[in-house]
């Protein structure tokens, strides 16, 4: 891992190698000829490469060494044909080194090679953060990549008083222990860090859980997210990590992931994998496949789709060994973005402070961003004119003017969940109950349903969404045909004559506390009754500033008692976060395998 950090370094970087080179004359007689040779094309931490000179030279007077930079490492054991160049101790990012050797009969002829000087990288196995049941134990496996001392790491829990204990220690490896009883989820981090240099490490964070944990579980946490001094309120935040296709060690974990079970693909801003250089989509000529995600306020997210493998909790997302999950990589560039993506509009949300979060994880029911209820919209086999999702740039990137492509489903922004190899078929997202405000609340999602012990279906009632991805709310006598169950909401969202708040205005503001309720309907006519209470917001958000939970929040979609084929916002009914408080919600991903009994649609249950 780069120091300080938990990425690791740029594979391009680690590409680089060395070359030999050679230099000759024709001044004054034979020419003088110099050719070196390194019998490393790089070297690591502290290591040593022998370069050896082949000297064309009637005077046998043999070469004089030197290196760039000339700071970085030492030459010794230096000959008029040999050398031994030895890399620092401590190295702050691959570094080429230049070692050069010039004729002592005739210092113009000189010849150089590059060698690469690599740092210490630290990659961990398990990638990513866990989760583990009270008493449980997980082994850990480190390797110190460029590492020619051979010294290891030493192990290290952050913090360590009652979070758990380490055994069976070795420099490559080790064994976490959990605490063998605890009420609430309880996390610490373990570290290893280089013997060798001490300014170089790798984490993983592990929560410990009463039960339900492991593998296919991931922690989701409502702690107001990763925008300093800005606390979202309602946002389940998860963490995940990002490597190069077919990679272990060039990878980033990264925090502030957004849950959201109302739409499919990951989206990740460029400034939170800053030392990532992942595959862009091309189509050989030049072309750059963009894509474009646009938001009900008008804003939008655009960037091109990416190649990566995605690792959650013990699960790993990719389509292919070569070019693994695709992605859609928000651009930080002042880009050019086709006005029927943008619609005009200047809010690209491509910030941590305009997004709310480093990026958003779509787990909805649709295997990619381009699909609805079974139907792919962008592939051309529906409609010959696609939505606005899809464009090609060249390289000087796309224009105003430029129009959505048609593109295969193996070409789209893809849900992740759909790619692993088991528990492939959906999630449960699950919370505990919540006050109407308090500071944070801490859950799961456990990936797969019916796939093991910890994501059984039970009793739970099963909303199949319709043809076009919606299940029916009735609510204060409105039939409202477009309802969704989205963690991505931060509210109970749905048409209502119910004051605005005055400062919030995109919350209700009722004069205090208000009992409501609805019955959803799928699509196979099952009927569950919900019962929800709201709040007035400005009051709430006021009087609790520092806290990230609000199970009370509300506020409109639409008109009341408008909905209707020409006014489809007024037919919504979003189930935001605050519905996932005190149940385990289930998501089911269209075309994936279903528990006996339940359909292969799309569909949420609880």
């Amino acid at each position: 891992m780069r120091r300080g950090a938990t990425a690791i370094l740029l594979a391009g970087l680690l590409l680089l190698v060395a070359c030999g080179g050679g230099g000759q004359t024709t001044t004054g007689g034979p020419p003088i000829t110099v050719t070196l040779s390194a019998d490393a094309l790089s070297v690591g931490h502290g290591g040593s490469v022998t370069v050896t000179a082949v000297v064309y030279d009637q005077n046998n007077q043999g070469v004089t060494w030197t290196f760039t930079p000339s700071s970085f490492g030492t030459l010794s054991k230096q000959t008029g044909t040999t050398v031994t160049y030895t890399a620092p101790a401590s190295i702050p990012r691959p570094i080429p080194v230049i070692v050069t050797a010039a004729s002592v009969t005739n210092p113009n002829v000189v010849a150089s090679t590059r060698v690469m000087v690599l740092p210490i990288i630290v990659s961990l196995f398990p990638l990513s953060d866990q989760t583990v049941n009270q008493g449980d134990e997980l082994p850990v496996i480190a390797t110190p990549n460029n590492d020619s001392s051979g010294k290891g790491v030493r192990w290290s829990l952050r913090p360590a008083a009652g979070r758990g204990s380490l055994k069976d220690v070795k420099p490559g490896s080790v064994t976490y222990v959990a605490p063998a009883t605890v009420t609430t989820p309880t996390t610490t981090t373990l570290v290893a860090t280089s013997v060798a240099d001490s300014s170089v490490f790798a984490r993983i964070g592990i929560t410990v859980f009463p039960s339900g944990a492991g593998f296919n579980t991931a922690v989701v946490r409502v702690n107001g997210g990763p925008v300093f001094r800005r606390i979202a309120p309602n946002a389940a935040f998860t963490s995940v990590t990002i490597c190069n296709p077919g990679s272990t060690t060039i990878c980033q974990a990264i925090d502030g992931i957004l849950v959201d079970t109302g739409s499919s693909g990951l989206r990740i801003l460029e400034s939170a994998i800053p030392l990532l250089t992942l595959n862009k989509l091309s189509d050989g000529s030049g072309n750059t496949l963009e894509n474009c995600s646009t938001q009900p306020d008008g804003s939008f997210r655009w960037g091109p789709v990416e190649g990566a493998d995605v690792y959650i909790a013990g699960e790993i997302a990719a389509a292919s060994p070569t070019r693994g999950e695709l992605l859609q990589v928000i651009s930080n560039e002042g880009d050019t973005v086709p006005t029927t993506c943008s619609n005009s509009s200047t809010t690209n949300q491509n910030t941590p402070e305009l997004l709310g979060a480093n990026g958003i994880l779509g787990i909805g029911p649709e295997p990619t961003d381009c699909a609805i209820g079974g139907t792919n919209l962008c592939d051309g086999s529906i409609q010959p004119v696609p939505p606005n999702l899809y464009y090609a740039c060249g390289r000087k990137g796309c224009s105003a003017t430029d129009t959505a492509i048609i593109v295969p489903p193996n070409q789209q922004v893809s849900n992740p969940i759909a790619l692993f190899a088991s528990d492939a078929n959906g999630v449960v997202l699950e919370f505990p109950s919540a006050a109407s405000t308090q500071a944070t609340l801490t859950g799961t999602m456990t990936f797969g349903i019916e796939t093991l012990p910890n994501n059984l279906l039970g009793s739970a009632t099963v909303l199949p969404t319709n043809s076009e991805g919606f299940f029916l709310s009735t609510f204060r006598g409105q039939r409202l045909t477009r309802s969704v169950i989205t963690s991505g909401a931060n509210a109970f969202l749905f048409p209502d004559s119910l004051p605005a708040c005055a400062v919030h205005s995109e919350f209700f503001c009722p004069a205090g506390p208000s009992a409501l309720s609805a019955i959803n309907e799928g699509a196979n006519s099952a009927e569950n009754k919900v019962n929800f209470s709201i709040d007035n917001a400005d009051k709430l958000l006021a009087a609790h500033l520092g806290n990230a939970v609000f199970s009370t929040l509300s506020g409109p979609t639409g008109k009341p008692n408008s909905c209707s084929e020409t006014n489809l916002s007024s037919c919504v009914f979003e189930w935001g976060l605050p519905f996932f408080y005190g149940r385990r919600v289930f998501t089911h991903i269209d075309g994936q395998s279903a528990p006996p009994g339940t359909p292969l649609t799309g569909w949420w249950a609880y």
